[in-house]
């Protein structure tokens, strides 16, 4: 096929009789329409199942407005992130927890496939799987509470779209399926059966090197110094730790006040912080000296956080740690913008009370469920 310039909203013929369009959505995603005589096939792919209401309104309008037609679409349904599973808190329900935050993207796929009304919905991509033993237990309750499909006949009845759970195999030609191969439930029992190697390969760390640590403390040591007007902001003080799988020595940083410290912590206990990361260092290493080296640590599966406090989990206190550990160039804008703080948190409040918040996917209070309405401190 010839290359087509992303964002281009022309119809490009990449054979005969056959055309697409790529299309620019929100935060550097896309979106691809292939079309023939016949049919009208779209290929949501990431692209707006995690953005705003607003940002899937405009792109349902508009893809309809093109394609009052709409045969077959593609569209994601989950999230290979690690978040909410990757953060031990006390009085967390950890599957009740994954399968909430697999339970909106669910719903965010029924909104797009009822929005656009095509004839075939097939929900696709989301089968990632944690093979570390920290993250294996997320894997069954994110794919087995409940599946996009199900909540689609629930929630949407009378509907013309036929909605199949599609697996590897799944053919379909025109309006006729010819191989109904669909998902079944993951085993986590099968799972380690079947995937014996790949387990192995994920909770086998190779060893660091004194030389490692020593480039990655100062390379956080100055990174935490470029940041410091922002962490002044943050109204208390704190103790964190980073420990890693494959090196004898954390590192700590520590704000008291307006000082903010970054030393080794020899033989590191997670209980005596009140945030511990436990990680790999060349990850780390690796996240402050690229500039995407960091998502492999909070999109991936990179670590684990464990609070000692719920309330500092209530509070999303790791955000503290997550700024020094993407590479600045100087510190981040304020916290506040240009508001003083109490205006800033005035405004915050007022705008929840007129429901005018979007919505912030990445928020533990929001995310978490407890097994008690108020977890001991």
């Amino acid at each position: 096929f010839p290359v087509v310039e992303l964002g281009d909203d022309d119809v490009h013929e990449i054979a005969p009789g056959v055309s697409c369009r790529i299309l620019e959505t929100h935060a550097d995603d896309t979106l691809l329409v292939v079309e023939d005589d016949e049919r009208v096939c779209i290929n949501l792919n990431d692209a707006l199942h995690a953005a705003p209401a607003s940002v899937q309104d405009a792109f349902i309008a508009k893809l309809k407005s093109l394609y009052p037609r709409i045969d077959y679409v593609f569209c994601g349904y989950g999230t290979a992130s690690h978040f909410p599973n990757c953060y031990d808190i006390p009085g967390k329900d950890r599957a009740a927890s994954a399968a909430r935050r697999q339970a909106y993207f669910n719903r965010q796929w029924v909104r797009l496939v009822a929005g656009l009304a095509p004839r075939f919905a097939f929900p696709f991509a989301a089968d990632v799987v944690f093979l570390e033993e920290d993250l294996i237990w997320a894997n069954e309750p994110t794919h087995n509470a409940e599946r996009p499909t199900a909540v689609f006949r629930s929630a949407v009845r009378g509907a013309a779209t036929q909605v199949f759970d599609i697996a590897p195999g799944f053919a379909i030609e025109g309006d006729q399926v010819l191989v109904e191969s669909l998902r079944k439930p993951l085993s986590e029992e099968q799972l380690r059966a079947q995937c014996q190697e790949g387990i192995a390969r994920s909770n086998t760390y190779g060893a660091g090197s004194q030389k490692v640590f020593d480039e990655t403390l100062e390379l956080l040591t100055a990174n935490v110094g470029r940041c410091l007007p922002y962490l002044r902001e943050y109204d208390g003080d704190y103790r964190f730790l980073l420990r890693f799988r494959n090196f004898p020595t954390g590192i700590e940083i520590v704000k008291r006040s307006v000082s903010v410290t970054v030393s080794p912590a020899p033989f590191p206990v997670d209980a005596h912080y009140d945030l511990a990361y436990l990680t790999r260092l060349n990850y780390v290493r690796n996240a402050l000296t690229s500039p995407f080296g960091h998502e492999i640590l909070f999109v991936g599966s990179g670590g684990i956080f464990r609070y000692l406090r719920a309330s500092d989990a209530r509070n999303n206190l790791h955000r503290e740690l997550i700024t020094v550990l993407v590479p600045r160039a100087e510190s981040p804008p304020s916290r506040f913008g240009d508001n003083s703080p109490t205006l800033y948190r005035l405004k915050r409040r007022v705008k929840r009370w007129l429901g005018r918040s979007t919505p912030d996917l990445y928020d533990l209070s929001a995310w978490t469920d407890w097994r008690n309405p108020e977890p001991s401190e």
